[in-house]
C-alpha cells in the first residue's frame, strides 16, 4: 500500500494569496513487488546469473522491480552428504522461507550433491530426497518453485579408444565407475572436490535427467542450464571445472529468462483456476 498526499491549491481572487483549498489524501494501491530468494551452493553466491536476471527483470517491469535475494553459500549441498574435509552449512531452508517470505523460491543444486565421486544409488537418493523435502517446504510456504539442473562439471574424463562403438564405450564408463566405487568404499577420502572422479560430469548428467523429469508438477518448474553451458562448454569456464566463469553465468541467467515467460504465464493461469 502506498499513500500520496494531493495538496490542490487556488488562488484567493482579487490578492494573489495562494489558499489551500482542498487538501486530500488519496490512497492508491501499489502492486506490491514479487521476491525472488534464490539458494544455491557457491555458484549461486557468486551472483553473476542472479544479477544478470534480476537486472532483466527489472527492465521487464521498471516501475516495479522484484526484489531479489542472493543467499547461496559456499559448499552447500541439498543432499546434506559432503566430505570430511568439506563440510557443508547445516540445512537452512525453513528460516530463508520464514524470512523472505518469496514469491518464487529459485535453486540450484548438484554440483557439490555427489560429493564429486562416482556414482552410486545410495548418493543420488539423498539426492532425491533433499530435493523432494525442499519442493514439500516450498509448497508448504505459498512459494513457486523453479529448480535448476546442476551445471556441468567442465572436465572430461580421459578419452575412451578411438572407433569403439557407443555400446562398448559404455561398458568401459560402467566399468570406470565401478571400479572407483571400490576404491572409494576403501578410502572415503579418494575422491572429492580436490580430486574429483574422472568421469564427474558422468554423474551430474545423471542428476539433471531426474531434475527434469520433476517439471510440470504443480507450481513446481525445471529449467535446464546444463544443455546450454555444454553447447557452449569451452566457453563457461577457464581452469576452474566447477565454477562457471562469467561467460558460464550469462548463460544460465538466458536459460532462466528464455523459459521465464512461460513460467510465469503458467503460474498466472493456475492462480486464476
Amino acid at each position: 500500500m502506498s499513500t500520496k498526499k494531493i495538496v490542490l491549491a487556488g488562488l484567493f481572487l482579487g490578492c494573489g494569496w495562494p489558499l489551500l483549498w482542498g487538501v486530500e489524501e488519496l490512497k492508491v494501491e501499489g502492486e506490491k513487488p514479487q521476491t525472488f530468494l534464490f539458494l544455491g551452493d557457491s555458484i549461486t553466491r557468486a551472483g553473476g546469473y542472479v544479477r544478470a536476471i534480476a537486472t532483466e527483470l527489472g527492465k521487464q517491469n521498471p516501475t516495479n522491480p522484484p526484489r531479489v535475494i542472493n543467499h547461496g553459500r559456499n559448499s552447500e549441498t541439498i543432499s546434506n552428504l559432503s566430505e570430511s574435509y568439506h563440510p557443508a552449512p547445516l540445512p537452512r531452508l525453513d528460516q530463508e522461507l520464514a524470512a523472505a517470505k518469496p514469491d518464487w523460491l529459485v535453486a540450484c543444486y548438484g554440483i557439490n550433491c555427489g560429493i564429486y565421486h562416482p556414482f552410486n544409488e545410495k548418493r543420488l537418493a539423498a539426492y532425491q530426497a533433499g530435493i523432494e523435502i525442499l519442493i514439500k517446504k516450498a509448497q508448504a510456504s505459498g512459494s513457486q518453485l523453479i529448480l535448476l539442473t546442476p551445471p556441468p562439471y567442465a572436465k572430461d574424463g580421459p578419452p575412451l579408444p578411438d572407433g569403439i562403438s557407443k555400446t562398448v564405450g559404455e561398458k568401459l564408463l560402467s566399468k570406470a565407475n565401478a571400479e572407483a566405487e571400490l576404491e572409494a568404499e576403501k578410502n572415503p577420502n579418494k575422491f572429492g572436490y580436490r580430486t574429483p572422479y574422472a568421469y564427474y560430469d558422468r554423474v551430474m548428467a545423471r542428476y539433471a535427467d531426474w531434475l527434469l523429469t520433476l517439471d510440470g508438477r504443480k507450481n513446481l518448474w525445471v529449467i535446464d542450464i546444463r544443455g546450454p553451458m555444454l553447447a557452449g562448454s569451452a566457453e563457461t569456464h577457464g581452469r576452474d571445472p566447477i565454477h562457471p566463469n562469467g561467460r558460464g553465468h550469462l548463460i544460465m541467467a538466458e536459460a532462466f529468462l528464455k523459459k521465464w515467460p512461460m513460467v510465469k504465464a503458467s503460474a498466472e493461469k493456475a492462480s486464476k483456476e
